[in-house]
């Protein structure tokens, strides 16, 4: 089995495979300060009915975007599951063309993205990623990864706006009945949701004009479930495209070493 494990700077998304087959996922908040033993225990009871099931965990492929943690996952993967984890980079990956200007810059989870969707569609693609940061990850017609954009994510801009706007208190996140909002609560979550959805509209729509080709509009994230119901025009919706990522990056890496995936 191979546990696959994607550190966000909100949440960190584990995923269980047998060979290419999710057989379960976890969402989990990041402890930026948590240590080796807690995330150990951790995925240790998270992990221990489905594990029990097989021969237990053979690999380990982390995604990760808080280098503060990548000493405590090695630790914890040594001393909980006898594993070297392997950390997938730009600069490590084969198999996707990275034309960023300095490719060691992109987040390893925009990288894994490019990988499941191109393992699943036909470029040219446009991947929105909605996380702690809203990214969005352009794949030109050849395949390759060419750049994107980045902005604030809805969770951050949410907790911004009730930090520092005395009279606003926070609200449930879910659809209001109209974009003209008839309360505080419903102007709020019109403000965010449709203000999100009208960003990543206006943002497709700039990105397309740069492409050649139609591209398909695939999106992933905590978020993306819910601004599927605002942004109707994603072709797709992949909740554990990261996760589907690391799975074949691991399994590629894994071929290019010779069966030594833990260098």
């Amino acid at each position: 089995m191979l546990l696959a494990m994607d550190i966000g700077n909100t949440q960190t998304v584990l995923g269980l495979f047998s060979g290419t087959d999710l057989i379960r996922d976890w969402r989990i908040r990041t402890i930026p300060d948590g240590t080796a033993d807690e995330y150990g225990a951790l995925i240790r009871d998270l992990c221990s009915k489905e594990i029990g099931r097989d021969q237990g965990l053979t690999g380990m492929a982390v995604a990760s975007v808080v280098p503060s943690l990548d000493g405590v996952v090695r630790d914890m993967a040594q001393s909980y599951v006898n594993l070297r984890p392997l950390f997938v980079t730009a600069e490590n990956l084969p198999g996707l063309p990275v034309r960023y200007q300095r490719p060691g810059d992109v987040g390893a989870d925009r990288v894994v993205n490019a990988v499941a969707a191109l393992e699943e569609h036909s470029p040219p693609l446009i991947i929105v990623d909605f996380g702690t940061a809203i990214t969005f990850d352009v794949i030109n017609e050849k395949g390759e990864y060419v750049g994107g954009a980045i902005s604030p994510g809805i969770g951050i801009s949410m907790k911004a706006l009730f930090e520092k706007a005395a009279k606003l208190q926070s609200v449930d996140l879910v659809l209001p009945p109209s974009p003209v909002g008839g309360s505080t609560v419903e102007s709020i979550q019109s403000g965010l949701l449709y203000g999100f959805a009208s960003l990543v509209e206006g943002m497709v729509k700039r990105i397309e004009q740069t492409m050649t080709g139609h591209p398909r509009i695939i999106a992933t994230g905590g978020y993306a479930a819910l601004m599927a119901n605002v942004y109707p025009k994603f072709d797709a919706v992949d909740m554990n495209l990261t996760l589907k990522g690391l799975c074949i990056a691991y399994r590629r890496i894994h071929d290019m070493r010779d069966g030594n995936p833990a260098l």
